[in-house]
């Protein structure tokens, strides 16, 4: 089933699916998703199909980027893979059922599990009042609500943990992801959502990472909203509603719109808009708008046109802007927002209100603090002006900062140096506080460094990992000899130990030992990140498909890189040996300290010669000179 996954995905569009790569050569590059970096440090390699963050270190196939991004273990990868490749993974897991019996479900087995039976119910007769609501109040299609898996937690304080222990789901997971709430005093379980609308939130790749609830009670002391808590699978800063179903369409229209609520996305996506998400309720965040990021370069906010929601997008403005984002805003009529507009006017006046009214970010700022009457006044105004020449700053193409300081000059009637100076100043304000606010702060401690790894071993490593796309000779060899040899930094012991214990595993010594995924397996993050990086590093072959002759030529070239990889590996120890006592002999104080280890460094030399002569005469029988 593995190989059937590789051979059917792309690793450059799956990770196009988290961040925005750009051609470079035979490679592809992008801002590094591990880390907050400026310059493009992360390389993926089609020819290879694999991935290399020099920033971060990190490196791996497809099955390890979707275990990075998704945060899942190796199966479930697989698993991911395979139904976005369409490949039909029954037959394996009934090959499997009896040790998936037997293995604990993780959370997010439990989560879509929980999913499952939120849908399940909503159209069940219990769910008939829920599912009334949506088709009839919010006019939702049959289609929509499968396609956002909508669901329903009827009016029941055990409905959920009832159905856990019926269905044999771990009921420490409910907790942990506060399905269920433990009450305080009688120290019994019970329903977290009850009589809510549930919208499961999923992560980019399609997995259940919570819920939130919008209640059907009338009683305005019951939240309209409440949401997951925050987990380990569930961060509401982290994720963006909708972002799984609209990631493609954004990248290919090349804006995102932003609105506010789960209906709102839903709406536009029923309409046609579906490139639409929604912050998941809270405030836009930086990692929402590095999300965002990696699909498009223009954010169209599309918030309530009450106080809260311009204040909330006077605050994703600046956000977005410091993340090299350009945002745009349209501000629907009255009261109305996206899902009522649709619902209450059709899509075609809706299309027409986005083209009519839509507005670039300085206008809306502008217009912001004319309603407010903050430019009837210098004092009102200075500050308001402060402000958005702070977002114009923000901006980090000269460029595009030039042109935005041009039109605000026109649109304020100041000069452009007035402005320049406002900016400055504000500038300076700014990092001259800085200090003071970190004063209490910690400075991180650097990360613990391994010794570097040496030459010879990481020659080592490139003609032991190059081989086995050639065939087993030289992993039998290794097998053979193991005892041979000593590798000093631990991560290379651990790549060298890994492999030659699934060649001995293997059932089949011809067959094929599958590199990157057993890399994949090894259990050491950094072994696994020093293996990656040897075999992103070794030159692709040109030729896309070998002749058996030009195969048995590239074993044997692999072969003897690899014995001469050996010879150094075995003669090295012994070199530094040589070199000590010969260091020592230098240093002797007295005749008889010196005679002694004249008499060693014979004995060693004739040691080494001895060795050196029996490695050359394997190499040899090896190769069949």
């Amino acid at each position: 089933m593995i190989d059937e996954v590789r051979q059917s995905t792309d690793i450059v569009d799956v990770v196009s699916d988290y961040v925005r790569l750009h051609p470079s050569g035979r490679h592809f590059k992008a801002l590094s998703p591990f880390t907050q970096e400026k310059t493009p440090s992360f390389i993926v390699s089609p020819d290879k199909q694999l991935y290399k963050c020099f920033s971060s270190g990190k490196g791996g196939n497809v099955f390890t980027f979707v275990m990075e991004m998704e945060k899942v273990t190796f199966p479930e990868a697989v698993e991911m893979l395979a139904k976005r490749a369409g490949i039909d993974i029954g037959k394996y897991q009934q090959q499997k059922a009896k040790e998936e019996d037997k293995r604990q479900a993780s959370q997010f087995d439990t989560l879509r599990w929980a999913a499952r039976l939120f849908h399940s119910t909503l159209q069940s007769e219990v769910g008939g009042a829920a599912l009334a609501y949506l088709t009839g109040k919010r006019g939702l299609e049959p289609g929509t609500i499968r396609r956002f898996g909508l669901g329903f937690a009827p009016e029941s304080w055990v409905h959920l943990l009832h159905a856990a222990e019926r269905d044999g789901a771990p009921v420490e997971h409910l907790v942990s992801l506060g399905l269920l709430t433990r009450h305080p005093k009688r120290n019994t379980l019970y329903d977290t959502f009850r009589n809510r609308v549930i919208f499961p939130i999923l992560t980019i790749g399609g997995q259940v990472a919570g819920f939130g609830g919008r209640t059907l009670s009338n009683d305005p002391e019951t939240p309209k909203y409440i949401n997951s808590p925050e987990s380990a699978t569930f961060e509401k800063s982290k994720l963006l509603y909708g972002m799984h179903a609209a990631k493609n369409e954004i990248r290919r229209q090349e804006t995102a719109i932003l609105v506010e609520g789960y209906m709102d996305v839903i709406a536009m996506h029923q309409a046609g808009f579906t490139n639409t998400v929604a912050s998941c309720g809270t405030a836009l965040t930086r990692y929402q708008a590095k999300i965002l990021k990696r699909y498009t370069s223009r954010v169209l906010f599309l918030y309530d046109g009450d106080n809260a929601g311009k204040k909330s997008m006077l605050a994703g403005i600046d956000i977005l802007l410091a993340e090299g984002l350009t945002p745009w805003v349209v501000m629907l009529p009255g009261a109305e927002d996206p899902d009522s507009f649709i619902r209450n006017y059709g899509k075609d006046a809706f299309l027409g209100e986005l083209e009519s009214e839509k507005s670039s970010f300085q206008d809306f700022q502008l217009r912001c603090y004319q309603d407010a009457g903050w430019m009837e006044s210098p004092d009102t105004a200075s500050k308001a002006i402060s402000a958005m020449t702070r977002s114009v700053a923000l901006i980090a193409d000269p460029v595009q900062k030039e042109l935005y300081i041009d039109e605000l000059s026109r649109k304020l009637g100041l000069s452009r140096q007035t402005l320049r100076e406002v900016m400055a100043a504000s500038d300076t304000g700014r990092t001259s506080r800085e200090p003071r606010q970190r004063r209490d702060e910690q400075a991180p401690q650097p990360p613990a460094r391994r010794a570097p790894l040496s030459v010879t071993e990481r020659t080592f490593l490139e003609a032991l990992l190059e081989s086995t796309f050639y065939g087993n000779e030289v992993l039998d060899f290794a097998a053979s000899h193991e005892s041979m040899f000593h590798l000093e930094h631990p991560d290379a012991q651990a790549i060298f130990g890994h492999l030659v214990r699934r060649f001995r595993e293997m059932d089949d010594r011809d067959g094929h030992l599958d590199i990157t995924s057993e890399i994949s397996s090894i259990g050491m993050e950094e072994a696994s990140n020093l293996a990656f990086d040897i075999l992103f590093r070794l030159p692709v072959n040109e030729t896309t498909r070998l002749t058996p002759a030009e195969l048995e030529q590239h074993a044997r070239r692999c072969l003897s890189h690899f014995l001469v990889a050996v010879k150094t590996l075995v003669l090295e120890p012994l070199q530094k040996e040589k070199q000590r006592i010969i260091a020592q002999l230098q240093s002797a104080a007295g005749t008889h300290e010196q005679e002694r280890l004249s008499r060693e460094l014979l004995e060693h030399n004739k040691q080494f010669r001895a060795m050196e002569q029996e490695v050359d005469e394997s190499i040899r029988g090896i190769l069949g000179e």
